[in-house]
């Protein structure tokens, strides 16, 4: 595998920490550039001499900044990969905004179904999911203090109606009504109540939500958590988070989706509902059994090394975006 020099343009952690980190694993040089003034910008690209600038997602900021970057790459000959993990969801919104502006040269997708959407418009694509970082997600031991029952790390999201309102049914709304006490991380809790309470009849306990986590205390959690709730945002794909929680040895209750279907065992490595009602059975019983949560998490984590890293998923990709690398340069 030849190495190459990345310019990642994004300040988001969960992007630097998880492919940008995964990148530096397999021997490749990763930049990363905090600020988004066009000079600051550029003198970071003319120090480092970068081969690739690496976009990612959507983000605020670099939307802002989408119609500058064909002639950034232009000048310094940069060949441009565009990681989609807003496919397919935001597929129309935001995938094709960006290619359109932006005009990447490869397109890795979240959604197998998008590498042909990319292809049919003339732009080199692979499927590159989600996975799992090693190094920023420690084994949970039995020596791990569980100091909160039920734990739910993620924003609302609620702009857009998607699975997720039905997964948040299923998992998080029952144990709110129910008086369950949940401890809760994330971006929207207190600041869209009056949507919370449209969509779910229901208002989260303001001294349950603890706001913004940063990325790298997130696996605190994971291993500090008796149960981890896995909310979904579609059936046939899984959050990067999902991987984080299993890969991290923790025990999760999820909903039961035709992905998380087709990659876990139910009752072995993760454990899925369907209901509100079975959610709350389920929750009763796994509460009892710090065993037996600790074994099904000590699976996950063997299946997610198995089979989920990062490191694991980019050499699949590599050997297609190196060959066009190469062309590019020559």
């Amino acid at each position: 595998m030849q190495t190459f020099k990345f310019f990642l343009l994004d300040h988001r952690s969960y992007c630097i920490n998880s492919i940008g980190d995964a990148l530096a694993q397999l021997g490749h040089q990763v930049f990363f550039q905090s600020s988004w003034h066009d000079k600051e910008i550029e003198a970071g690209i003319a120090y480092f001499k970068p081969d690739i600038l690496l976009t990612v997602g959507y983000n605020r900021r670099l939307f802002r900044y989408l119609e500058r970057l064909p002639a950034l790459c232009k000048k310094y000959r940069l060949f441009h990969i565009y990681w989609a993990t807003e496919d397919l969801i935001n597929h129309a919104d935001w995938s094709l905004t960006f290619i359109r502006k932006g005009k990447p040269d490869l397109v890795w997708t979240i959604h197998p179904a998008c590498v042909e959407k990319y292809e049919r418009l003339g732009i080199p694509s692979a499927y590159l999911n989600f996975a799992f970082n090693p190094r920023l997600f420690p084994a949970k031991t039995k020596e791990d203090k569980e100091i909160y029952d039920l734990a739910f790390i993620g924003s609302t999201h609620l702009f857009k109606e998607t699975y997720r309102i039905e997964s948040l049914k299923q998992l998080l709304f029952p144990l709110v009504k129910e008086k369950q006490k949940v401890d809760i991380w994330g971006i929207g809790w207190k600041k869209e109540a009056a949507q919370i309470k449209k969509f779910f009849g229901l208002t989260v306990p303001s001294d349950r939500v603890h706001g913004f986590l940063p990325y790298k205390k997130t696996a605190f959690v994971y291993r500090s958590a008796k149960i981890v709730l896995g909310v979904q945002n579609a059936v046939d794909q899984v959050t990067q988070r999902t991987f984080e929680i299993l890969g991290s040895g923790a025990f999760m209750i999820a909903s039961r989706t035709k992905a998380l279907e087709e990659l876990f065992t139910d009752r072995q490595e993760i454990v899925l509902t369907k209901s509100a009602e079975e959610t709350l059975d389920l929750i009763n019983f796994y509460l009892k059994r710090p065993e037996l949560r600790l074994q099904i998490g000590q699976n996950a984590r063997r299946k997610i090394m198995q089979h989920h890293t990062y490191k694991q998923r980019l050499q699949k990709v590599w050997p297609q975006a190196q060959s066009l690398i190469l062309q590019h340069k020559s």
